[in-house]
């Protein structure tokens, strides 16, 4: 019994020294390799890598993220995680995203978005981390002034 709560112990204390009570939010960095992967009517699928920023002292296992993207306030579609990504940690890593395109919003307002040069981009969502076994949700942001240019091939393909 003795041993069992021993082992019990050095377990938790394991955990909260690799900080997975504290994981702090990824930093945006960048958007690359912006392409149409399939178009339709009402509904386009597009691929788009996040670049982003692990401040914590721990690696983790990106297996899920999801959330929306606007353009200008204009909601341009929802995203979801490709593949499971590795996190190493104090290191940038790319989120293989796959964005349903809204086609409607996306024709209604594209005269406004062939217009500019930069636009602000917004990204809001969830990813799920896992750390030795313990999954976290935690927010994703990315807000930053654009280059049109990747997205216009998207909008009016």
């Amino acid at each position: 019994m003795k041993n069992t709560i021993f082992t019990l112990l050095i377990a938790a204390m394991v955990l909260v020294s690799c900080g997975t009570a504290n994981v702090q939010e990824p930093e945006s960095r960048d958007i690359r390799e912006v392409r149409l992967i399939e178009l339709g009517l009402l509904q386009s699928t597009a691929g788009v890598d996040l670049v982003y920023y692990n401040p914590n002292r721990f690696g983790v296992q990106l297996t899920e993220a999801r959330g929306d993207v606007y353009v200008d306030n204009i909601y341009l579609g929802r995203f979801g995680l490709d593949e499971k990504v590795q996190v190493a940690k104090r290191s940038e890593f790319v989120i293989p995203a796959v964005i349903k395109l809204d086609m409607i919003g996306a024709l209604k307002n594209q005269r406004d978005i062939l217009k500019k040069k930069e636009a602000m981009v917004r990204v809001e969502g969830i990813a799920r981390v896992k750390k030795a076994g313990i999954i976290r949700e935690i927010p994703i942001r990315f807000e930053g002034m654009q280059n049109l240019e990747k997205l216009r091939t998207l909008i009016a393909p």
